[in-house]
């Protein structure tokens, strides 16, 4: 109906109003982060993941000298005396790293890293899937092998997601 009266007078300077061309809102879905960008984020997550990691372990290691009444301190130097039990602990890092990645992920469809970067791993179809959980122990394992920098980096360098395109689970950005 067109405006008659006052109200076409109250709307004259206005012009013409189009919504997809005045805010640029085009339809769709946003541009998401992709390439070395998504790469970086990647890195970010991963690095908050290690610092939680290193949390949790500092965590257990006053739990474990309060059990055994002694001081952490004390427990430090004791698991640093030899280089064999440097090891051990390296190792028990590793596997815990590795539980942290799959349980997470699994259970909640990301790690904190990952959620705080707003990345995921697979989309949302892929995880109600049963090889989704094979797929996360796939890249998880792959990863940890590679000794955790190599992928990481080389994803990098090359500006993508290597380690999706090698086990069939890719980062997705939510941004």
């Amino acid at each position: 109906m067109p405006l008659r009266g006052p109200q076409k007078d109250l709307f004259k300077s206005r012009g013409e109003l189009n919504f997809s061309t005045g805010t640029g809102f085009q339809g769709g879905p946003s541009r998401k982060r992709k390439g070395y960008r998504l790469a970086l984020w990647s890195l970010m997550a991963s690095v908050i993941d290690g610092l939680i990691l290193v949390a949790i372990s500092c965590a257990f290691l006053i739990s474990f000298s309060l059990l055994m009444k002694t001081s952490a301190a004390s427990v430090i130097n004791t698991f640093f005396h030899t280089q064999s039990q440097l090891i051990l602990l390296l190792e028990i890092y590793a596997v815990s790293a590795w539980v942290y990645l799959i349980a997470t992920r699994v259970l909640t469809g990301s790690t904190i890293g990952e959620w705080a970067c707003n990345i995921r791993l697979g989309q949302p179809h892929e995880r109600m899937e049963t090889r989704y959980v094979l797929r996360v122990l796939k890249r998880s394992t792959l990863i940890l092998v590679t000794g955790v920098v190599v992928l990481p980096a080389l994803s990098l360098i090359l500006g993508g997601d290597l380690t999706g395109k090698l086990c069939g689970l890719r980062l997705f950005s939510l941004k």
